[in-house]
């Protein structure tokens, strides 16, 4: 099995066109040398009762063709066939864990049971912000929306998938100056006393890990300890 945590990933500019996956610290290099077979994706929702009048297949499938990644089926997973999910994953090679509200991410991977789908799966998994957080066996919910920080029945930290003990705060260029309507701080506030009870990892976008017979760093990453803050990578 090969993991990549990841702190975002993008199908489509800013005009929402499908674009070449980006090379950024080889991240492209990276992924395809671990999809050697590319029968069937997985991707696993961030929002699976949000209804959608297309195809959330489209703009992955474009991208991955422009990137010279095409799969021969792509299968999205909501609330719709849920059902069907061992099935589905017997069939797969690649499965994307997308991100979107980190609570609500959480609660479906846990529906999916896949800490116990997944722990012999022979593939590549990857995760982007949420999913890549989700993918821990601890898994430390940084608030992000307001009043979430101030909410005592805001659990930070959540029941994960279980094939990795790191955690990761992703986008942390823009989560690092954050402050919340209360006046709360997200770096001063919020990670560095949360870095107390574990170790946090901090991946602005474009940044990556690998696990697979070791653990790799591609990009600017950092490690957040005791309320220390050190440039890992």
């Amino acid at each position: 099995m090969n993991i990549i945590l990841s702190s975002s990933l993008e199908f489509v500019d800013e005009h929402g066109k499908p674009i070449i996956l980006s090379n950024n610290n080889g991240f492209l290099s990276v992924l395809k040398e671990r999809l050697k077979k590319r029968k069937c994706c997985v991707i696993i929702s961030g929002n699976p009762k949000k209804i959608r009048s297309y195809d959330p297949t489209y703009d992955m499938k474009q991208c991955f063709e422009k990137s010279g990644l095409a799969f021969e089926e792509y299968i999205y997973v909501d609330e719709n066939n849920k059902s069907q999910i061992k099935e589905f994953l017997k069939r797969a090679d690649f499965v994307d864990l997308c991100g979107g509200h980190l609570p609500t991410c959480n609660q479906f991977v846990n529906e999916l049971n896949l800490k116990e789908l997944l722990k012999d799966f022979k593939g590549t998994i990857l995760g982007a912000s949420g999913g890549a957080m989700n993918l821990a066996k601890d898994v430390y919910c940084v608030p992000e929306n307001e009043g979430e920080q101030s909410d005592k029945n805001f659990k930070r930290h959540l029941k994960g998938i279980g094939l990795t003990d790191i955690n990761i705060v992703p986008h942390y260029l823009l989560f690092k100056n954050k402050i919340f309507s209360d006046g709360t701080r997200m770096f001063e506030d919020v990670l560095v006393p949360d870095s107390y009870k574990n170790d946090i990892y901090l991946l602005p976008d474009g940044s990556f890990i690998t696990i697979d017979d070791g653990v790799h760093y591609y990009g600017e990453i950092y490690k957040l300890s005791k309320g220390n803050l050190s440039q890992i990578n």
